[in-house]
C-alpha cells in the first residue's frame, strides 16, 4: 500500500480538500492518505516546506508527498517530481524543493505537460498532481510521465547571522499550541555558545530566558521556557497555558510573531 501525504493551504474541511482526497481515492483507491497540514499560511511555500521537512523523516522510502501551495505551472515554476532519499515530492517548482533538504536530489523530472486534455487547469493539484501521485502509487516509472531535468529553482531561507558572542535567528513557525519555533539549531547553539551562560532575548531586552528546559513541565504552569524540539530547533513556549477562550501560547503571551528576530547573547569570553 502506497502512502501519499497532502500539504496545502486549502484549510481543513474545505471543499477543495475534500475534492482533492476524493479525486485521489478515485484513481488510487488502495493508497493510504496522510494529511501533513491544510493550514499552511496562504501561498506561503516556505511554511509548507518547513512543515513537510519537519515530518518527512518519519515516513518510509517510497512515500509520495503532494505539495498543494502555489500549484499553478508557469515558465518560472514548472511542475516537478523530485526524489530525496527515496521519497517523492510533487508540486510546482516555486523554490519549495530546495527548502526540503540540504542534500542534492536523486532525480528531478518535469511533468508540466502531463495533462494534455486541459489546456489551462484551474485546479492543478487535482487535475495534474493527483494523476502523477497515482501513477507512482501504482508502481509507475517517473520517466513515463516526465522528462529528466538537471536544475531546481533556487530558494534562500532565512539564515542565521552571527555577531560577537551572539546568534540572531527568526521565528519561522507557530504551531496550534502557540509554540514559537525558530531557525536557531542546537548545533549552532553548541558551537557558538561553548557551554557559556546565555540569555535568549525576544521583543525587548527585558524579555529574556536564561536557561534551557528539557520538558515543557520543567517550569511552572504559565511560565515561559525555551527548549530544543525533536527536530533540533529552538522553541519558545509557555507551559500548559492558554488565553481566555482557549487561545494563546508563547505567541500571544509574549507577543511573538512569524519572522520576528530572536537573539541569543552569550557571556563574553573576556568575562570568564
Amino acid at each position: 500500500m502506497s502512502i501519499i501525504t497532502l500539504t496545502s493551504d486549502f484549510g481543513e474541511g474545505s471543499l477543495y480538500t475534500a475534492a482533492l482526497k476524493g479525486a485521489l481515492l478515485s484513481v488510487a483507491p488502495e493508497a493510504h492518505i496522510v494529511d501533513v497540514s491544510h493550514h499552511v499560511r496562504k501561498f506561503d511555500v516556505v511554511e509548507a516546506a518547513f512543515m513537510l521537512r519537519s515530518v518527512s523523516g518519519e515516513f518510509p522510502r517510497g512515500t509520495i508527498h503532494v505539495i498543494c501551495v502555489q500549484g499553478a505551472s508557469t515558465p518560472e515554476s514548472p511542475h516537478r517530481l523530485v526524489t530525496f532519499q527515496g521519497q517523492h515530492y510533487i508540486g510546482a517548482d516555486t523554490g519549495v524543493f530546495r527548502l526540503l533538504s540540504d542534500t542534492e536530489p536523486e532525480s528531478v523530472f518535469d511533468f508540466s505537460g502531463l495533462n494534455l486534455d486541459i489546456d489551462s487547469p484551474t485546479f492543478p493539484e487535482r487535475e495534474v498532481f493527483i494523476l502523477a501521485a497515482a501513477h507512482l502509487a501504482r508502481g509507475g516509472r517517473a520517466d513515463l510521465i516526465g522528462r529528466p531535468v538537471g536544475e531546481l529553482r533556487d530558494a534562500q531561507p532565512r539564515r542565521l547571522s552571527f555577531e560577537e558572542d551572539t546568534i540572531i535567528g527568526h521565528v519561522v513557525f507557530i504551531d496550534d499550541y502557540g509554540n514559537v519555533i525558530t531557525n536557531i539549531t542546537k548545533d549552532a547553539f553548541s558551537r557558538v555558545g561553548k557551554a557559556r551562560s546565555f540569555e535568549i532575548q525576544m521583543r525587548t531586552p527585558r524579555m529574556t530566558i536564561r536557561q534551557l528546559s528539557i520538558h515543557y513541565h520543567d517550569v511552572a504552569i504559565g511560565k515561559e521556557l525555551a527548549l530544543f524540539n525533536h527536530n533540533g530547533f529552538l522553541e519558545i513556549a509557555v507551559n500548559n497555558h492558554s488565553a481566555p477562550g482557549g487561545h494563546g501560547g508563547a505567541d500571544a503571551m509574549l507577543g511573538l510573531r512569524k519572522d520576528q528576530a530572536i537573539r541569543i547573547n552569550f557571556q563574553s569570553e573576556n568575562q570568564l
